[in-house]
């Protein structure tokens, strides 16, 4: 016979008379005889001592066992009391597939280790990114300053409008004046008394007043003072009325160079000077701290004459006027002012120095 041609077993194969004639086994490897000296062991040749489940039972590890009696199909295990299937001499031993949904995506089938491994790496992966996007673009922080019987609270529910335009550029976090008005009206809370930073006169202001007597200004720079050092850091000011001259005397202490008030800009509606002249010493030189000055033509509360003369004491002030009164105006023009404005002092812009860094 010729060497090339294929051998052949001359051995008579033996009658199926076991489980596998009945279709319960699976047959020899595909290109091995039935027959040969490595074909299946022996005890696979007899029938399974219990009956054979209808599924699989899960255990505890997160890998699908197969039920005591039971031959399971492509995993090379073999019944109870039996031996493993041979395999090729120095092969790695098989370990069984386990289903898609427990090996990787963590489904019900088994534990998942391998699944939720992945997902943490990906977690992981993104969090450095997210942090850098966060840290790119911080809103800024403004502490508020209200007016003249005024509270926290109520500049905070009169300031809705302005807030949803700043939304995502500047965070607004008012304070409360240190003061209680004497003589309150009739719709004035008892728990939120109106409050006042400074009085003209005993219990009384009028912002167009020349006090010989001035009271409360000192407390109101130290309550000031205090709530930039506990609740910040903070980027500039928001003043409104009353609470927008006290910003403007801060500004002038900021510019001398005074380290209670590490602000770097500030944002002053119906704004004046104050006609005492205890606080005339706030004015003698110009306020070298960028401000943007908002004037109503229509205010009858701060005359649009007063908040002018106020932004003549800053060095290049900018001037944004409306037709409206004595409110916080947020109308698209003065939102597109507002964001203008503050786009100058936001991290990574390069247009402004930071809140403390430097010379003043």
């Amino acid at each position: 016979m010729d060497g090339d041609a294929p051998r052949t077993s001359t051995t008579p194969l033996p009658a199926r008379t076991d489980a596998a004639a009945r279709g319960e086994w699976l047959p020899a490897r595909p290109g091995r005889a039935a027959g040969s000296a490595r074909s299946s062991p022996r005890s696979h040749r007899g029938p399974p001592s219990r009956p054979v489940p209808s599924r699989p039972v899960p255990s505890h590890r997160g890998r699908l066992v197969p039920p005591p009696g039971s031959l399971p199909l492509r995993c090379g295990l073999p019944p109870p009391g039996g031996a493993l299937a041979p395999q090729r001499r120095g092969a790695p031993a098989r370990s069984p597939r386990l289903p898609m949904s427990a090996k990787s995506f963590g489904g019900k089938m088994g534990g998942g280790g391998e699944g939720r491994r992945d997902n943490r790496r990906k977690r992981r992966s993104r969090l450095p990114v997210a942090a850098a996007a966060m840290s790119e673009g911080r809103p800024l922080r403004l502490l508020g300053l209200h007016g003249y019987r005024q509270s926290e609270r109520r500049f905070r529910q009169r300031t809705g409008a302005l807030r949803k335009a700043l939304r995502g550029r500047a965070e607004l976090v008012a304070v409360s004046a240190p003061h209680p008005v004497p003589g309150g009206g009739e719709d004035d809370d008892e728990d939120d008394p109106p409050r006042g930073w400074w009085f003209s006169g005993p219990g009384t202001f009028e912002a167009g007043e020349v006090a010989a007597a001035p009271a409360g200004l000192e407390e109101s720079l130290s309550a000031v003072a205090a709530a930039l050092a506990e609740h910040g850091p903070f980027d500039g000011l928001l003043g409104f009325s009353q609470g927008a001259a006290l910003a403007a005397m801060v500004c002038a202490l900021r510019a001398r160079g005074d380290p209670r008030f590490p602000v770097a800009f500030a944002i002053v509606v119906a704004g004046f000077t104050s006609r005492a002249p205890a606080h005339g010493h706030f004015y003698r030189e110009p306020i070298a701290l960028p401000t943007l000055h908002v004037v109503g033509d229509a205010d009858a509360v701060i005359a649009a004459t007063l908040s002018r003369e106020l932004a003549r004491h800053f060095v290049d002030p900018v001037v944004l006027t409306h037709p409206g009164g004595h409110f916080i105006p947020a109308a698209a023009p003065q939102k597109k002012a507002y964001l203008d404005f503050l786009d100058r002092f936001r991290p990574g812009q390069g247009q402004a120095e930071p809140p403390g860094a430097g010379a003043v």
